[in-house]
């Protein structure tokens, strides 16, 4: 044996005993301090167990592989006589030419990822929450003296209106609030520093009592034109939803609460949604958020892979599973949001085909390419982004291939789309098949309902081979006999030669109304423009400014009715006719002016970007130090 080393930890060594050093005595007697030499073996099988026991469930599987097998390899290499440093040269070098694809592989994937997905884990705990007071408000773009009076003035006066106008809706309103957090949450309509202020004036909420054509009424029997499009349900108008529910009912009420049978009915349905969808097979639920949820879930059970890929900006429903950046606490580890309409997407797909299990598409993207929804909380100045993408067919067709290539499955979510777009949504609209497809609000005819269609070995919900190996989905009220009756006046009324023909109708009203509308604003001067992706549409802003959010307050008060995303996102229906595009073009213009008589679009004289980066480096100091 060589002698033990007092300069390394005690060990035979071959290098200081050739060179003639001995240990030194005082090293010597360190080395076995503890005297556990001889339980070294046991402490190193206790580690790496206790390693194991520490981290199970915390590391991936393929972590545990590793370990293994470089155990394994140094067992074996020790049993042939390797040294400790040969071995574990050969280990490295083993792990360093393993490491290069993964490597590649992860690179890829960061260049092509939707740059909030890296950076809101940690962004959401250092961008600050604060208010601007009233006494900074009407003047926080350096505006002058007089230009803060007139919309000081302006801003009480529509305060002083409202409650002359909506007392009931005000009154309906603060008691609801105190019970329920939905309505708190959708309350903030314009940027957040400005909401505590704007909140003391004004309450947009409106307390319902009917609806007639286009129009909706209110509890103070203001009616108003409506273009929120009840979040995207109101495709066919709702005089029409009225008729299907009637005719739902008439067929359903012999029936009453009984479930877990079906009918003919469904029977009806389900023929109709494979001639729509293209798929052999149907599921039914009961929200567009189950159905995505039911989606993800048989894709990835039977590819059995676990990743799934979304693009940049697209909303799939409220489960935090698929909500990788803002809106969700926690931020799914299993979900990759890449860049859309980029080429870098498509190569990490094919570089990590073994790994994806689905894409999901949100179409609606179209309309707003890697940006988040547009609403009026997000807008500072003039910085929405929206409008129709050009290319975005040939990307579909592009992707659908590429997904096809690698054993992807395409998912379509057309929760909001489908039925929107074209009577077989944005597959008929954009003439590509996805793999599988999601429907939901309008398709019940009314009611709720969330629908999923796709072929049979991507729906199947069990293992041919493995017992064990369930998936298991399904819900109480799926398949709820009101439901179905709904949704069969719906899907009945879709396959009418007029209802097909009402689609090209509306989209000429529409483009006839967009154009009128923005050659106006420009006679007029009035710094806005719309813009249209089929029958959504938005409002933009032409030049900088902090109050463009007011807008949809003047909105109200001329008798439009918007959501709480305000002016972003806004829709219109079959229903409309062109003399409701010409009425709601008159209040446009109302709200215009008393935008601009209250000075609202008066140009900021301060940079508004450093105005905000000065607001927010100060509230984030308060946080710091309090």
């Amino acid at each position: 044996f060589w002698p033990r080393c007092g300069f390394v930890c005690g060990a035979p060594c071959r290098p200081h005993a050739a060179a003639g050093v001995r240990t030194p005595p005082r090293a010597a007697a360190m080395a076995g301090f503890l005297n556990m030499e001889a339980n070294t073996t046991f402490f190193v099988k206790a580690s790496i167990a206790l390693y194991f026991l520490i981290t199970l469930g915390e590391m991936g599987r393929r972590c545990y592989c590793w370990a293994a097998t470089g155990l394994i390899l140094w067992q074996v290499m020790s049993m042939v006589g390797m040294t400790s440093d040969d071995s574990i040269a050969v280990i490295a070098s083993l792990l360093f030419a393993r490491s290069i694809p993964l490597v590649y592989k992860r690179v890829l994937t960061i260049a092509a990822t939707y740059p909030l997905a890296l950076t809101f884990r940690y962004v959401k705990w250092i961008i600050p929450k604060y208010s601007i007071s009233e006494e900074d408000f009407f003047n926080c773009d350096g505006c002058s003296d007089e230009v803060a009076e007139r919309r000081k003035k302006a801003l009480k006066d529509l305060s002083a209106s409202w409650k002359q106008k909506y007392p009931k809706c005000a009154e309906f309103s603060t008691e609801l609030k105190k019970m329920i957090s939905d309505l708190r949450f959708t309350s903030g309509r314009c940027f957040p520093a400005f909401n505590a202020v704007v909140q003391d004036y004004l309450d947009p909420s409106m307390a319902l009592e009917r609806t007639e054509g286009v129009d909706v009424v209110d509890l103070d029997g203001n009616k108003s034109m409506d273009i929120s499009g009840s979040y995207g349900v109101n495709v066919c108008g709702y005089e029409t939803y009225k008729q299907f529910i009637e005719t739902g009912w008439s067929s359903a009420k012999k029936q009453g609460l009984f479930l877990g049978s079906l009918d003919k009915t469904v029977l009806d349905n389900i023929s109709m949604l494979r001639e729509v969808s293209g798929q052999p097979e149907v599921s039914f639920h009961m929200s567009g958020t189950e159905a995505v949820m039911c989606a993800v879930r048989v894709a990835r059970f039977n590819t059995n892979r676990n990743l799934c890929v979304t693009f940049g900006g697209a909303y799939h429903g409220w489960w935090d599973g698929m909500q990788p950046v803002a809106g969700n606490d926690r931020l799914p580890d299993d979900v990759l949001c890449l860049k859309d309409m980029s080429g870098l997407a498509l190569k990490v797909l094919e570089a990590r085909r073994g790994e994806i299990a689905a894409v999901l598409v949100n179409p609606l993207q179209c309309f707003h390419l890697n940006q988040s929804p547009p609403s009026d909380p997000v807008l500072s100045t003039n910085n929405r982004k929206v409008g129709p993408t050009p290319g975005y067919k040939e990307w579909l067709h592009k992707l659908r291939e590429v997904c096809t290539a690698c054993g992807i499955v395409l998912i379509f979510d057309e929760v909001y789309t489908g039925f929107r777009l074209h009577p077989k949504g944005a597959q008929g609209a954009y003439e590509v098949k996805a793999d599988i497809v999601c429907y939901g609000k309008t398709l019940g005819g009314g009611l709720p309902i969330g629908v999923v269609c796709g072929p049979k070995d991507l729906m199947a919900r069990g293992d041919a081979k493995r017992a064990a190996r369930i998936n298991y989905v399904i819900g109480t009220f799926a398949g709820h006999p009101f439901v179905m009756a709904c949704m069969n006046a719906f899907l009945k009324w879709l396959k009418t030669p007029e209802t097909v023909k009402s689609y090209d109708t509306m989209a000429k009203n529409i483009e006839g109304f967009i154009s009128k509308a923005n050659t106006t604003f420009e006679e007029k001067g009035y710094p806005i423009r719309l813009t249209n992706w089929f029958s959504v549409w938005s409002i933009l802003y032409n030049n900088p400014g902090r109050f463009h959010w007011m807008f949809q307050y003047y909105l109200k008060d001329a008798g439009v009715n918007l959501s709480w995303v305000g002016t972003g996102r806004l829709l219109f229906s079959l229903e409309w006719q062109q003399a409701d595009y010409d009425r709601l073009l008159e209040r446009l213009l109302v709200a215009c002016e008393n935008m601009q008589q209250g000075g609202w679009w008066e140009p900021p004289v301060a940079n508004i970007k450093t105005k905000l980066l000065g607001e927010i480096g100060r509230a984030l100091l308060k946080n710091i130090f309090g």
